[in-house]
């Protein structure tokens, strides 16, 4: 016998979420087709920011918002009160992924924490969400080619440029694994649970297209809306 996660009733083997508290999830149904940023009303083509200055990451994918239910389920997850969740939030996510036929990668790296902080925490919750995804998809998780070498400090007031150079530093790419890696990595995800402006999966994708990967994409569950959208572009 199996529960639902959020209204407790009767769900089929296998599932976490019912039927109609899966329908009532905040899907992310219009985006950026380049960043993933959630868009108000249907539309094709890409956000202004993105056609303004091209990311270093080739496409971002996030299945919902960052919304209610979603929010409060990966904030219990990360913060230790219900660690488990994580592990039915990676099952969410790869069912997305094989769901829209997204191209998987040679391998997935998520987003470190800094070795003190996962410490502290005991783990990072993107690792458990890339191992949950890696193993579903058949895809290999890498935690030693990216490390976060510092805290980058507070980002909450700074503009998408400040942002960007307040994270230039934090992370360091392992070159050395990653040019001996067999065969070699053409194409890189980077996992997170949340892609918030995503200036860090950008800086990621920066550091490792330098490092000779062709290709970088960022997943994550749920990708954060402004509440100012920018009008979006039509397409080429």
């Amino acid at each position: 016998m199996f529960f639902c996660l959020l209204c407790h009733g009767l769900t089929h083997p296998k599932q976490d979420l019912c039927h109609s508290c899966r329908q009532d999830l905040p899907w992310n149904q219009h985006h950026c087709e380049r960043c993933g940023e959630p868009w108000p009303t249907p539309f094709q083509g890409l956000c202004q920011p993105c056609v303004s200055e091209e990311p270093y990451f080739d496409q971002c994918f996030a299945p919902f918002r960052y919304g209610f239910p979603i929010d409060q389920l990966i904030l219990q997850g990360k913060g230790g009160k219900r660690a488990e969740l994580l592990f039915a939030l990676g099952r969410l996510l790869a069912d997305a992924l094989l769901q829209h036929r997204i191209p998987l990668p040679d391998a997935i790296i998520p987003v470190p924490l800094h070795p003190h902080k996962q410490q502290k925490r005991g783990y990072n919750q993107a690792g458990v969400l890339a191992q949950v995804v890696g193993r579903t998809l058949a895809v290999p998780v890498r935690h030693d080619l990216l490390l976060k070498i510092r805290e980058p400090g507070d980002q909450k007031s700074l503009s998408r440029g400040g942002r960007q150079h307040n994270i230039q530093r934090a992370f360091r790419v392992q070159r050395s694994p990653l040019k001996t890696c067999t065969p070699p990595l053409r194409h890189i995800v980077l996992l997170d649970d949340v892609i918030t402006t995503g200036s860090t999966i950008n800086q990621l994708a920066k550091q490792l297209r330098s490092s000779g990967v062709e290709r970088v994409d960022g997943w994550a569950l749920a990708r954060a809306a402004k509440q100012i959208y920018n009008q979006p572009s039509s397409p080429l």
